[in-house]
């Protein structure tokens, strides 16, 4: 379980925008490009460039692509009519000396 939910921590500057995430997936939801963003975050005296709004962007988005994929992987089997767990197939090959 441990392994499953570790998520290697954010650094430098990635580790900045991290408590804007948030606000910065809103504004690259409403069309704003990373240099758009960037300038945005100098404006609050953030200062970061394009090159890693975009890169926190697409680690972000993988991160929560891969947190989406777990949940649906992780789906439970379902039970055969008679209530039995469903058991997976698993073919039988002839070994080699029954030939």
């Amino acid at each position: 379980m441990l392994i499953e939910t570790y998520q290697r921590p954010l650094r430098g500057k990635l580790a900045t925008l991290a408590p804007l995430r948030d606000e910065i997936f809103a504004l690259h939801k409403k069309g704003a490009s990373s240099a758009e963003i960037a300038a945005l975050l100098a404006q609050c005296q953030v200062t970061i460039s394009k090159d890693a709004v975009a890169r926190f962007l697409r680690v972000e988005a993988a991160r929560e692509r891969n947190s989406r994929a777990k949940k649906t992987a992780a789906a439970p089997q379902t039970p055969t009519p008679d209530g039995a767990p469903a058991t997976r197939f698993t073919p039988r090959f002839p070994s080699s000396d029954q030939q």
